[in-house]
C-alpha cells in the first residue's frame, strides 16, 4: 500500500503512476508543491491511502492504473487492467471519475466454451466527506461509502482492486458469445426446445381430450 506524493502541473511523476495537483493556498504548495516523503503509488498498486486527499479541499489526483493479470481476485481478466483514476476533493464530497479496460474470460451462454471478451467501464463514484471534531480525533475527516455491501473505502483505504473488479463486471456482457456470435450448440438447443413443447403436460391432456371426445360419438 502506498500514499500519494503531491506534484506540481510541470512536474513529472516519473515512473510512479500517479500526478497530484495541491491547491494554491495548501501547505503543500507553499513547500513548492512536492512531498516526496509520502511515495508515490505504482500503477499496479491496488490499495491507495487517500488520507491526505480527504483532508484537503481542492486536492486533485490524476493516478495511471496498469495492474498485471491475475492481480485482481475473482475477475478472470488475461490482460493488463488499465487505464487512469481521477480524485478529487470538493470539500463536501470526494469525486472519483476515469475509465479502464481489460479483456475478461468468461463462458459462452450457447456451447459453454471460454470466451474472451473486451471490456470497457466509465468510473463514477462519489464519497462524503465528514469533518469529526472529537476529543480522540481533533480535525479528522472521515470518508463515508454508503454501498455497504460492496464498500470499496475503509477509513482512509481506497480499495482500488474492488472498486475496478466490480465495475469491469458490471460492464460485462451478461449473455457473451463466441466470436462471430457462435453457431457452436445452436441445434442442440433447438431440440432441446422442441422436446420441452412436445412433452408438456397440458399436451397429454389434450391428448386424453380428445380420445374421451372419440369415445362419446361412438
Amino acid at each position: 500500500m502506498s500514499r500519494f506524493a503531491y506534484h506540481t502541473d510541470d512536474d513529472d511523476p516519473g515512473e510512479g503512476g500517479v500526478v497530484s495537483v495541491a491547491p494554491a493556498n495548501s501547505k503543500v504548495a507553499a513547500r513548492g508543491g512536492v512531498n516526496r516523503q509520502a511515495g508515490v503509488p505504482g500503477p499496479d498498486e491496488l490499495l491507495l491511502d487517500i488520507g491526505m486527499l480527504a483532508r484537503t479541499p481542492g486536492m486533485r489526483y490524476k493516478h495511471r492504473v496498469g495492474i498485471p493479470v491475475g492481480a485482481i481476485a475473482e475477475l478472470g481478466a488475461v490482460t493488463e487492467v488499465v487505464g487512469n483514476v481521477v480524485l478529487t476533493n470538493t470539500g463536501a464530497a470526494l469525486l472519483l471519475s476515469g475509465q479502464v479496460r481489460s479483456t475478461l474470460e468468461m463462458e459462452c451462454t450457447r456451447c459453454l466454451q471460454p470466451t474472451r471478451q473486451d471490456v470497457v467501464t466509465d468510473l463514477e463514484e462519489s464519497f462524503d466527506l465528514i469533518a469529526e471534531n472529537t476529543a480522540y480525533a481533533q480535525g479528522e475527516v472521515k470518508i463515508v461509502d454508503e454501498n455497504v455491501e460492496a464498500a470499496v473505502v475503509e477509513g482512509t483505504i481506497l480499495n482500488l482492486g474492488d472498486l475496478l473488479r466490480q465495475n469491469l463486471l458490471l460492464a460485462a456482457p451478461l449473455q457473451p458469445l463466441c466470436a462471430g456470435g457462435c453457431s457452436n450448440g445452436v441445434s442442440v438447443l433447438e431440440d432441446e426446445l422442441d422436446t420441452v413443447v412436445t412433452s408438456t403436460p397440458l399436451a397429454g391432456l389434450g391428448e386424453l381430450w380428445a380420445k374421451r371426445q372419440h369415445a362419446t360419438e361412438e
